[in-house]
């Protein structure tokens, strides 16, 4: 088989049971045309319909079973990337059609989330799994262009395509000034955020009070910083002072049409910021996130699910969105940028801590992952390192996208064989548990559990070279909220405190709580 650089992964019996027959057949004509567009770019693109037998036999996989097969779908991906070692895996359509994994909740954390909806496992070489750190070896650059789950509108999904057809990179320049909005309780968090990506917090709005008749002005900012809480099926982001009130940040419905810039980044923080619900069935607008698509934004960095950070420090949410638009607004595409951030984030982060392994399976890049939002110095498909003038600039742009991708796929083994992931439960005191224990009953919090520490090969070699043993003490606080009105439930709230210990030694111990 010729090489492909880009997979689109579809469904075609999916396509036509949420649009109909002609409506499927207008979404693949639009394909074509992306098809077309990507070769004048240097990138050969193919679909792959999952359910079709020819399809995956090409790549000696199987057909799925239907919609709903995670893991027909997952073992779909694993033989497209295997046969073709694709640049880009783009999953077309909200999880009606490719699905998502729904992996098994984090042990430790006690909040409603039953599953946590997650494209990782996509991103990873790991055979399918319902446990999260099983990926940690992320090597893949994924994403999602999606309209929601029972959505009608076929046209929604081919302005899309069509959207990022007409995408060009921009000048670095063109992302500032940026647009940033957060939670009154959490200014010290995202100030450090900003100051972390753009040298600034120029341009940072607080909520309360702040809402859409002061932000609306600033939503032309090509890069956008969203630190705020969600809510399940809910079209707004909501701002907290410091006495509790709530207050709207960001809705959907109120977003003026052409306010948010072709060609933005976003990232948010906010729980449930990338869910994509059935407005239809709920009889309500659309997520923010599609907002954002839907008005020409290159990309969307979100949650699935109920994400967590600290107030005042940087952790969780706020790193795997600072990360990410570093990688963005350094040149790379916006697939490259989600890969690096999550290697860098299990890179730097203890993965036994069960708000970090959720963080990483529940962020996900909604848009084309080819498409590549800044103009670097020297231009390619995949958004390149700037080359010094004084060096040759290389003829062969897919060679050279090709190495940094097998650098990647070593680096991302490497890293997660070096992570600590989650063990078993324990049933066990010690004076260091003792200790967690009084902290958090201090703070409210009673319902302590331990877990061990365990990781990849070279953790555990390294653990036994000293001999030292690692635990993992967890608290979780839920406060309910009263529903602010018709379209609400009770708006729920969580506080995580979490206490690292070695041997019989407390050495640290932090907090975030639910975005």
């Amino acid at each position: 088989m010729a090489p492909v650089h880009k997979a689109i992964v579809s469904n075609n019996i999916a396509l036509q049971a949420k649009y109909g027959a002609a409506g499927a057949t207008a979404i693949y004509t639009a394909l074509s045309r992306m098809i077309a567009h990507d070769a004048a770019r240097g990138l050969t693109t193919q679909v792959f319909d999952i359910d079709t037998l020819a399809h995956m036999a090409a790549v000696h996989g199987k057909p799925v079973i239907g919609s709903k097969d995670e893991r027909g779908a997952k073992e779909a991906v694993d033989a497209i990337h295997g046969s073709l070692a694709c640049d880009y895996i783009m999953l077309l359509d909200g999880p009606d059609v490719i699905p998502h994994i729904e992996l098994n909740p984090i042990s430790g954390i006690v909040d409603p989330d039953r599953t946590i909806p997650s494209d990782l496992p996509y991103a990873s070489s790991s055979p399918f799994s319902k446990v999260a750190a099983n990926f940690l070896n992320v090597t893949r650059v994924v994403g999602r262009l999606p309209a929601c789950v029972g959505e009608k509108d076929h046209l929604v999904l081919v302005d899309l395509i069509d959207a990022c057809i007409a995408h060009a990179p921009l000048p670095a320049q063109a992302f500032s000034p940026f647009f940033a909005i957060s939670a009154d309780i959490w200014q010290i968090s995202t100030q450090l955020s900003l100051n972390a990506v753009f040298g600034s917090t120029a341009g940072l709005y607080l909520s309360g009070p702040s809402g859409h008749s002061l932000i609306d002005p600033s939503l032309g900012g090509k890069a956008h910083f969203i630190n705020c809480h969600g809510n399940s099926g809910d079209f707004r982001f909501y701002g907290e002072d410091a006495a509790g009130a709530f207050s709207d940040a960001m809705d959907s419905s109120k977003i003026p049409a052409g306010a948010i810039s072709p060609g933005s980044v976003a990232a948010a923080e906010c729980c449930y910021g990338a869910q994509l619900y059935n407005y239809l069935l709920l009889g309500r607008a659309k997520p923010i996130c599609m907002d954002y698509l839907m008005q020409g934004a290159a990309c969307f960095l979100g949650s699935s699910n109920v994400s967590y950070g600290p107030a005042s420090s940087n952790g969780q949410a706020d790193l795997i969105c600072q990360l990410f638009l570093q990688k963005v607004l350094g040149g790379a595409s916006s697939g490259r940028a989600l890969l690096q951030a999550r290697q860098d984030f299990i890179l730097t982060q203890v993965m036994s801590t069960a708000t970090n392994l959720k963080t990483i399976a529940q962020f996900l890049l909604l848009g084309d992952p080819s498409i590549c939002p800044t103009k670097a110095e020297k231009t390619l498909a995949d958004g390149a390192i700037a080359v010094p003038k004084a060096m040759p600039i290389p003829a062969d742009e897919a060679s050279e996208r090709k190495s940094r991708r097998i650098a990647l796929a070593s680096q991302g083994e490497s890293i997660a064989s070096a992570a600590t992931r989650p063990g078993r439960r324990l049933s066990t005191t010690s004076p260091a548990i003792d200790r967690f224990t009084e902290i958090a009953r201090g703070q409210d919090m009673f319902n302590v559990e331990v877990f061990s520490v365990t990781g990849g090969a070279a953790f555990q070699a390294a653990k036994a070279a000293m001999d030292g043993d690692r635990k993992v003490v967890v608290a979780t606080k839920e406060t309910v909220h009263d529903a602010k009105d018709k379209f609400d439930r009770n708006f729920v709230t969580y506080r995580v405190l979490i206490g690292h210990i070695i041997d019989d030694g407390l050495f640290n111990v932090e907090e975030c709580e639910s975005r």
